[in-house]
């Protein structure tokens, strides 16, 4: 079986969904040897980066075309033209990007999606991410042969609606990286000292933006600091988003605004690191189509609060600690909860790493490649 997959997002900084291409094509190199596949991606800009991305396997093609990705979005989206076999190599089944559902003359299509963000929430978008994101929502059922999701929840959404016929959705759920393990205390002192962090501290990993919660996250802090006089920090980890003003207004306008330290992106051999030397992990998101982060968190063994919304209860299970994401309250209370009690924070960790072995992007990818031959 010939396999296409759009990896134009691969010249971008990775985040979830650059994360969940990369370590799914990795463990597909991994377990599959029989099948061949067509890397293809449209960038102009940022094509040389390409160069850089390298597996361990005899069995991929890569090609870059140097054409403004935006504009070949536009003219898909719009025009349905050119076929994908005259831009690659011809393919049993193609997996497309994550903007638009690329044509194809002969082959299968298999698009990805995320989440239904800007359809549930569309104040937390830009006008434009909620055109392309709707447009492609609006042809995905006409086009596509089958849909991957990272979650149960995920796929629920997608069935009530988009109206997508069951027997078309797979649920294929990410992993996190090995790395992502407890550390030794040494190894976890040593890239904190060279971040300059050496008080005990609230950990937030996520891109800064609305939808994230972060805000209410600071206010919570902002009393449980008043409330216990603890000597914690709020280390918030992640690249600025949209809309990521209030934000920034509400570090700048707290009392503790010192003790509220904003990483920006961590390099992801030293993130591990900041995981492990929380005190626990918070990720009070309003919506996520699955959150990796949590994942992450878990398998450090560090204690995790997040929310009980989306697909969030349903990565986590009865390893984490829950909040109503709209409570800032809830969240005080449950911050407070678990920094005091170091042995609610040992259970958490015991919880959290049992709970991640249930995820692996072996799985994932395993998972995948079965959707490709049923599609076929």
């Amino acid at each position: 079986m010939k396999i296409g997959i759009d990896i134009s997002i691969q010249c971008m900084p990775r985040s979830g969904i650059g994360q969940y291409q990369y370590n799914l094509l990795k463990n597909l190199f991994l377990i599959d040897k029989e099948n061949t596949y067509y890397l293809y991606a449209f960038n102009y800009r940022w094509r040389h980066k390409f160069n850089q991305l390298q597996f361990k396997a005899d069995n991929y093609h890569l090609k870059v075309t140097p054409l403004p990705q935006r504009l070949v979005t536009l003219w898909w989206l719009f025009m349905r033209y050119p076929y994908l076999e005259m831009v690659t190599e011809p393919c049993d089944v193609y997996q497309t990007s994550e903007i638009c559902v690329q044509p194809s003359k002969k082959g299968k299509v298999v698009a990805f999606i995320h989440d239904l963000t800007t359809i549930l929430y569309p104040e937390y978008h830009m006008k434009q991410n909620i055109f392309f994101y709707n447009r492609r929502f609006h042809d995905i059922e006409k086009y596509a042969d089958g849909i991957l999701t990272n979650s149960e929840n995920t796929k629920k959404d997608i069935l009530k609606y988009l109206k997508i016929r069951p027997e078309k959705i797979f649920v294929t759920p990410f992993g996190a990286n090995d790395t992502f393990r407890p550390l030794r205390n040494e190894e976890t002192k040593k890239v904190l000292s060279r971040h300059g962090i050496h008080d005990p501290y609230i950990l937030f990993v996520g891109t800064l933006e609305p939808r994230k919660n972060v805000k209410t996250l600071i206010l919570a802090f902002n009393a449980v600091k008043q409330k216990l006089a603890c000597p914690h920090k709020l280390i918030l980890v992640g690249q600025q988003g949209w809309f990521y003003e209030e934000i920034i207004q509400a570090r700048e306008t707290s009392a503790f605004r010192n003790d509220i330290v904003f990483k920006g992106y961590v390099a992801d051999e030293d993130l591990p690191a900041f995981y492990n030397g929380a005190d626990v992990f918070v990720y009070p998101s309003f919506y996520e189509g699955f959150g990796m982060p949590v994942l992450e968190a878990m398998q450090c063994g560090t204690p995790v609060i997040t929310s009980n919304v989306s697909s969030l209860p349903e990565v986590g299970g009865n390893a984490c600690v829950y909040i109503n994401p709209r409570s800032q309250n809830d969240l005080e209370q449950k911050l407070n909860q678990v920094i005091s009690d170091k042995e609610l924070q040992k259970k958490l960790s015991q919880k959290g790493m049992e709970r991640a072995k249930h995820c692996s992007w072996k799985k994932c990818a395993v998972e995948t490649l079965r959707a490709y031959k049923n599609i076929t």
